[in-house]
């Protein structure tokens, strides 16, 4: 979204995807030259693209860092600061019963589509065999009133 082609494209065969799997895997990255970017964001994306986790930039330190700090409105930095003080409370934002309620109720089949006064439950395809064997094909047209 920065530069307008993914960072780990060969510029010189970009649908080459096994040479874009081996750029990310070796870190490989690249800015085109026409793409104008401050020194504070090639900075941070040298952070975000490292091979090894431990070393990778985290999100509170991205969102610590001085480009993403620039103009963003004081309105996102408050409610920032406020979600995290109520993150670094003691208590878990949901109990493990709600977690496993959510869980369970998630397992649960949906009720479907409902094509006329009927629930439909299967594939887009059983679906369209359902419409077409309602449909007349016959190519007869009976009379018009």
């Amino acid at each position: 979204m920065l530069v307008g082609s993914y960072p780990f494209e060969d510029p010189d065969d970009p649908r080459n995807f096994r040479k874009t799997i081996g750029r990310i895997m070796s870190v490989q990255y690249s800015i085109p030259a026409y793409v104008r970017i401050s020194a504070n964001c090639k900075q941070l994306l040298s952070q975000i693209f490292v091979a090894n986790p431990a070393k990778r930039i985290t999100i509170p330190e991205i969102k610590q860092h001085p480009w993403f700090l620039k103009n963003l409105p004081k309105e996102i930095i408050e409610i920032e600061k406020t979600n995290y003080a109520e993150s670094q409370g003691d208590q878990p934002s949901q109990t493990i019963e709600e977690i496993k309620r959510i869980v369970q109720e998630a397992k649960r089949p949906g009720e479907g589509v409902k094509v006329g006064e009927r629930a439909f439950v299967g594939t887009s395809d059983d679906l369209e065999d359902d419409l077409e064997d309602e449909i007349d094909v016959s190519g007869d047209i009976g009379p018009i009133v």
